[in-house]
């Protein structure tokens, strides 16, 4: 047989229907004798002059079946270049919600990676595990440069922070690009969204592209990063119109000469309307059928390109006549910044002075010794006592909940809360609200716009706030007592505050020395505050109002100066237990002078209020009240120390043993005999990186166990499937290594073929002459007697029953080729023996292939899928081969 054989399909001439009766040409299969072949076309030519074939179920299957099995020649390297330029439209689309370049940087690096890895895989023939691992390990390596060069030593390489970064913005930096305010270049993280389309895209679209010969799939990746481009982009910032047709113009111009080149190289006849003279070849030239009706082809083009042009033009023009469009942004609601809003303490001295006899809050039912929560602070910086957007413990900040508060149990009371001319988005709230219910003619934008915030236990709206009516559904607890905590671990402060004056620590440690416990010295500073301290709410030079840091230094440089209201008092004493390690926070509230008595209730502006709350452990907090009463006033505008002088007490002996120490800033369990016992075992963060790995070797087990019992069923099975099956474990063990698998050879071919890719051995020649000393010429079995040494001819020869002998040292693909032969073709020629010594041959050839092999190539030799996409391409021919055989029959 020659080996020399064109094995690429060749399509047939389509000539003019006006010509029915012109020659046609046919495919001749690889193999094929001339018998068969003569047989078919006068099978051809009998049913020429029938009626057509009917159009069946079969016959429709058939040519569905032939159109997805259509050969298709890859693309050349230089093909990814066109792809390349095409990518400049979407990586461009990058840049408006970025600035500065950042996003056209990032997107145009992973493009340029992406395309580099894909000539790569399709030169070298890399497996997908090799692609995948490729494009995994060049996102950690260049993904600092090209996307966090800020943070990247020397601007380029990674750092242990980048890739944190990069493990965590893989999903996070979605969601930071949608709700981060543009441009979000000075953000880090949300520039690892078009690095990774850029890179994943760019890769998926020149594998398709240029191994696979699919230019018009392998657009798909190209309109899915310009689709990606759009959707995370700015409403406001629409592309140019002209820019969007042009580029749709260029890519449809690449598939038309991409699907031009492929069928020039593949030798098909594109001739159309035009028939030869009778006996002359009806195959061209390549340069000829790259020629032929060109001009109709372009015309066609340019009329198709008109018509959508046509269309597209006015719809454009009518869906964006607003001048916007709608992207990622409008549906995805932002977090709520709550450091944007100002500290609600800058309304007390409004409200306590200026509205101290106005009505602000009228609330149905408040039971006795509770009080309405407006807002809580918990860090300070310099100026104010803010919020923060989220802590590092379970603090999550304001969350939209609309109405049902998530993660509450449903109260047990209903109370009716009316709010008039309070500022600012808070909403008050009462106990533990489980579901805040609005009413009136704002209630629709309140409830969309609510955010509530679990730790701190308040709430806020952004929709309109300054008159409000709602129910609360809540649950009132009483009042945490000393005794309920006195055995209890002080939770401490893990936040940072800023700015804050030295005196602050220094008067903490004095007021505290004598403190045993964490919860005396918090009752110790809240003592010595209500008891020296003096109440003023004027807006005098001796009671200004604020929290700034000169402000706070002057109340402690001397206790003639420790005048102000609660704003003053409350942050100083958050701040000391801040010096101090203990979590603390100060919260503005409203209860009537004296405190609740149950029943109906009606707070005016004298009635707003601070206290500080003080976290234990188990989430208990304690009220603690610093300010002075209201009527403890400074007797003149000069302060004097209190008329009752204090007795001087002697300082006492030293004490035999140290006082306890108060809590670290962290946490500890063993500090405190009665604390609780340490946390249980995580079984679930245990459970979850646990199945985390699961998922990850999973897919690995599944493919060694499927080949595992694949090989199981070929070796257990009957003897002539045996031997069979021993053929198909070495095909499948060639295309699991990247060998090359022409389809329509023989196995013996085949196997040659494999030997010498897997340097076992060179092909002799025709296995005719090596048998019988003769040599064949062309298909007719015309032979030539050769000369033949016979001393050497008997030396070293495989002998197989049932067939013939065979060359000197043969390689095991060919004897495992040979035995697979026998069970096919030769009467009794299986049996269980041969099956034993094919697998045999089978075990030593891998093997022999194993130790050539390094560990990696191994591993993805034992992972590749190839054998199985390969196994479903034979199914798929054969049952093509075994329909057209049936119809020749027919």
């Amino acid at each position: 047989m020659s080996s020399n054989v064109n094995t690429k399909p060749r399509a047939q001439r389509i000539e003019s229907q006006a010509q029915p009766e012109a020659n046609e040409t046919h495919v001749r299969q690889v193999g094929e004798v001339p018998e068969a072949t003569e047989k078919r076309d006068r099978g051809a030519g009998e049913q020429s002059s029938e009626a057509p074939k009917p159009k069946t179920t079969r016959n429709r299957l058939l040519t569905i079946t032939q159109r997805f099995a259509t050969y298709r020649t890859r693309l050349p390297i230089w093909s990814l270049l066109i792809v390349g330029l095409l990518f400049v439209g979407p990586v461009a689309a990058f840049e408006p919600v970025f600035g500065g370049g950042v996003g056209a940087i990032a997107a145009g690096a992973g493009v340029i990676c992406g395309l580099a890895l894909s000539a790569a895989s399709t030169r070298w023939r890399w497996d997908g595990v090799t692609s995948v691992l490729s494009v995994v390990v060049t996102y950690f390596l260049l993904g600092s440069a090209a996307a966090l060069r800020s943070e990247a030593l020397f601007g380029v390489l990674p750092t242990g922070k980048t890739l944190q970064v990069m493990v965590l913005g893989s999903f996070r930096a979605w969601k930071d690009l949608l709700t981060l305010t543009a441009p979000v270049s000075v953000y880090s993280g949300p520039a690892l969204v078009p690095w990774m389309s850029g890179l994943v895209l760019a890769f998926l679209a020149g594998i398709i592209t240029a191994r696979f010969g699919r230019a018009v799939l392998g657009s798909i990746p190209l309109v899915l990063m310009g689709v990606i481009s759009v959707f995370f982009g700015l409403s406001h910032h629409t592309l140019p119109l002209w820019a969007v047709l042009t580029w749709w113009a260029l890519l449809a111009a690449w598939w038309a000469a991409a699907a031009q080149y492929q069928r020039i190289t593949l030798g098909q006849d594109v001739l159309v309307g035009r028939s030869s003279a009778p006996g002359a070849d009806n195959t061209l030239g390549r340069q000829s059928r790259s020629t032929v009706y060109v001009w109709t082809r372009v015309m066609g083009a340019l009329a198709v390109l008109a018509m959508s042009v046509g269309i597209a033009l006015p719809a454009a023009s009518y869906l964006g006549s607003s001048g916007t469009r709608i992207v990622g942004r409008d549906l995805v609601q932002p977090p709520l910044d709550i450091q944007a809003y100002p500290s609600p303490m800058a309304s007390f001295r409004h409200y306590t002075t200026d509205l101290k006899d106005q009505t602000l809050l009228t609330v149905s039912d408040l039971p006795e010794n509770q009080r309405v929560r407006i807002a809580a602070m918990d860090v300070y910086d310099g100026t104010t006592f803010g919020m923060t957007n989220k802590r590092d413990d379970e603090h999550t900040g304001y969350i939209p909940v609309e109405t049902t508060i998530p993660g509450r149990p449903e109260g047990t009371s209903i109370a009716t809360v009316e709010t008039t001319g309070m500022s600012g988005p808070w909403v008050p709230v009462l106990g533990e609200p489980s579901q805040i219910t609005f009413s009136g003619a704002s209630a629709t934008a309140q409830k969309e716009g609510l955010f509530v915030d679990t730790w701190s236990n308040a709430a806020l709206t952004t929709g309109p706030a300054g008159t409000m009516s709602y129910s609360v559904t809540t649950t009132f607890t009483a009042p945490v007592r000393d005794e309920d905590v006195a055995t209890l671990a002080v939770a401490p402060f893990t936040m940072a505050d800023t700015n804050v004056p030295e005196a602050v620590a220094t008067k903490a440690a004095d007021i505290t020395q004598n403190a045993s416990t964490a919860l005396a010295a918090a009752r110790a500073i809240e003592h010595y505050l209500s008891t020296n301290g003096f109440y003023l709410n004027e807006n005098t030079q001796f009671s200004r109002p604020g929290v700034r840091a000169d402000r706070l230094e002057r109340m402690l440089s001397d206790d003639n100066n420790l005048i102000g209201d609660d704003q003053q008092y409350t942050a100083l004493m958050a701040l000391m237990l801040h010096q101090l390690g203990i979590n603390a926070r100060v919260v503005m509230g409203a209860y009537p002078e004296g405190g609740s008595q149950g029943g109906a209730a009606t707070l005016r502006g004298s009635d707003i209020r601070a206290w500080v709350e003080v976290e234990f452990a188990g989430g208990h907090w304690v009220v603690f009240d610093p300010t002075p009463p209201r009527d403890h006033t400074p007797q003149t505008q000069v302060p004097k120390p209190r008329s009752v002088p204090r007795p001087q007490v002697l300082q006492p002996p030293e004490p035999p043993e140290a006082p306890a120490e108060l809590p670290p800033t962290t946490r500890d369990q063993n500090a405190d005999p009665m604390a609780p016992p340490a946390d249980p075992f995580p079984w679930g963060v245990v459970a979850g990186i646990a199945g985390g790995f699961l998922l990850v070797l999973l897919p690995p087990l599944l493919v060694l166990l499927y080949k595992a019992g694949r090989r199981r069923r070929r070796r257990r099975a009957a003897a002539a499937q045996a031997l069979v099956g021993s053929w198909d474990e070495v095909v499948d063990l060639a295309a699991d290594s990247g060998l090359r698998i022409d389809v329509g050879r023989t196995r013996q071919e085949t196997a040659w073929s494999l030997a010498s890719q897997w340097d076992l051995g060179e092909d002799p020649g025709d296995p005719f002459t090596l048998v019988t000393g003769e040599v064949r010429h062309g298909d007719d079995g015309s032979t030539d007697s050769v000369e033949i040494d016979e001393a050497e001819a008997g030396k070293g020869r495989y002998v197989i029953d049932g067939w013939s002998r065979f060359g000197d040292d043969v390689p095991a693909p060919v004897v495992i080729a040979r035995y697979a032969d026998v069970a096919n073709f030769a009467s009794n020629g299986a049996s269980r023996d041969r099956a034993r010594d094919a697998w045999e041959q089978v075990g030593a050839l891998r093997a022999q292939v194993s130790k050539r092999a390094g560990f990696f190539a191994r591993i993805r030799r034992a992972l590749s899928l190839r054998s199985l996409r390969m196994r479903r391409k034979l199914r798929l021919s054969a049952s093509i081969a075994r329909t057209m055989n049936e119809e020749e029959d027919r």
